[in-house]
């Protein structure tokens, strides 16, 4: 997506795509009632089914963007053969960035409340509000899943056309997300009435949505073309780990400190993330390859490319 909307468009095009993880978070809240008319293994086993499915549809309908990948190759004139890149100069020139771990920090720093929100929200929502987990389970994933769009479909555009006037422009709209969700995480895990819980899941779904649809074009906007798989993969792969991580610690302070305690602290996590995304993040250009469109390594003017 990121290749065939360079610029005009890559937030709200990004943005978008992500609307069908939060769709399928919000129908993945009704398992829980599919599963008490049946069973846990019988859900689990026709959800994966139905991804199994989808990936063969993907074969015939997922291509590539013809010449992806050559950009910086032709606009930077190298003496070395053009697929001579190895894969550890790959991760040296990605993991040399500074600006790379701070987007790592604070990506996997949001995906603590965005696990924590996906798997225990709905026993939080059940244990602050005392309703039944049928209930509890569709009203925090559709709560979440409808305001992240809303987020979305916000932070898309803003930071599509803010990013015209100002380079920095899509890290303040992705900045403006994560500064939402931290009073909202404070506010949904001390929260006893479902109003004020239902209002505080709508705000850090806004800002959630908002963050999410940036951060692939913040990520475009300091590694190349060429190494923009692979970051975003450790992006996602970091990010993981950390729902698990979180899950798992998050169910074992339940009967201690309690999930709404560890709600709020996930707020002040996001404060740190927050400052250095501020304050870390410079980019020169809104597209990383336009580094080498100004000015090959002779002096010369490169040729242009359509990235």
């Amino acid at each position: 997506i990121a290749d065939f909307f360079t610029g005009k468009g890559r937030s709200l095009a990004i943005g978008l795509h992500m609307t069908g993880l939060y769709c399928g978070q919000a129908l993945g809240g009704f398992g829980s009632m599919v599963a008490g008319a049946w069973s846990w293994q019988s859900t689990f086993h026709w959800f994966g089914i139905i991804g199994v499915a989808y990936a063969f549809v993907l074969i015939f309908l997922l291509h590539e963007k013809p010449g992806h990948g050559n950009a910086a190759v032709n606009a930077v004139k190298s003496s070395k053969p053009k697929n001579s890149e190895s894969l550890v100069r790959s991760l040296a020139v990605v993991f040399s960035t500074a600006a790379f771990w701070v987007i790592l920090f604070f990506f996997a720093s949001s995906s603590i409340p965005g696990w924590a929100t996906k798997n225990w929200l709905p026993t939080l929502f059940q244990d602050n509000l005392n309703m039944s987990m049928e209930w509890a389970g569709p009203m925090a994933t559709l709560t979440i899943a409808v305001a992240s769009f809303i987020g979305v479909m916000i932070g898309g555009p803003i930071s599509d056309r803010w990013v015209k006037r100002n380079v920095r422009g899509r890290i303040y709209t992705s900045a403006i997300g994560l500064a939402m969700m931290i009073p909202a995480l404070v506010l949904i895990g001390l929260a006893h009435n479902a109003i004020l819980s239902v209002a505080a899941g709508l705000f850090f779904g806004i800002g959630y949505g908002m963050f999410d649809a940036n951060n692939m074009p913040i990520l475009c906007q300091f590694v190349s073309s060429r190494q923009r798989a692979m970051a975003y993969g450790f992006m996602n792969s970091l990010g993981v780990i950390m729902g698990a991580i979180t899950t798992q610690v998050l169910g074992s302070l339940a009967s201690t400190v309690g999930l709404g305690m560890c709600f709020a602290i996930m707020g002040g996590i996001l404060v740190i993330a927050l400052a250095l995304q501020l304050i870390v993040l410079r980019p020169k250009y809104d597209d990383k390859d336009q580094e080498f469109e100004a000015v090959s390594p002779e002096g010369e003017e490169a040729e242009t490319i359509t990235a």
